[in-house]
């Protein structure tokens, strides 16, 4: 009798120690998807932030002089009275040549 309750007892035991050994390695697995994730949210929250300080700094500049006229250059192609207007016609790309400056 008593080596039967042994018995039990070991094989509840080993029971228990396999169940846990699955348990834990199950969670090591979530807990490492879950840092994947927290990760890729992380870094999407750093890109989100960096546009919003862009936005941000578009909108305290938008009421400068400096700043539409600059975007009144750039992006409409306005020029004050009297002055010239040079176009370069180089066949090199003129974003090489900035990137080197």
């Amino acid at each position: 009798m008593k080596k039967r309750r042994l018995r039990l007892k070991n094989i509840l035991m080993i029971a228990f120690i396999i169940y846990a050994a699955i348990t834990i390695i199950n969670q090591q697995f979530s807990i490492s998807a879950l840092k994947e994730t927290e990760q890729a949210a992380v870094s999407k929250i750093e890109a989100v932030k960096k546009d919003n300080d862009k936005l941000m700094e578009m909108i305290n500049n938008a009421t400068s002089i400096e700043y539409i006229e600059k975007m009144a250059r750039e992006q409409l192609g306005l020029v004050k009275p009297g002055e010239k207007v040079y176009i370069d016609q180089s066949p090199v790309d003129n974003n090489l040549q900035n990137e080197g400056n």
